[in-house]
């Protein structure tokens, strides 16, 4: 949740929805022309790497899933508090937006 202006230029409140799913498993394949101790080799290195890198070694990711932007008032009518990085969860049942905080 963070605080943003609208099209209107009024205060409002943007709620980003997220689904955390897991990371397939990562198959990495040598090409057959290289020698057997250079490919493994580059598969290690490879896999260094990407352990060093931001988001190397998480077994998880966010795909986004719906942005909602609120005035305060709409906050109020579904009984959210605005504070930043607040997470929520969305359940979708029979038309009805149920939030419960986390």
């Amino acid at each position: 949740m963070k605080a943003v202006k609208d099209v209107e230029n009024r205060e409002c409140f943007q709620i980003d929805f997220v689904e955390v799913r897991q990371k397939p498993p990562m198959v990495m394949m040598s090409n057959p022309d290289v020698p057997e101790e250079i490919g493994q080799m580059v598969v290690q290195v490879t896999k260094g790497l990407q352990g060093i890198m931001p988001g190397g070694t998480s077994k998880e990711y966010e795909l986004r899933k719906l942005t909602l932007i609120l005035t305060a008032e709409e906050l109020e009518a579904f009984r959210l508090k605005p504070y930043p990085n607040q997470m929520y969860e969305l359940t979708i049942t029979d038309g009805a937006l149920n939030f419960n905080e986390i």
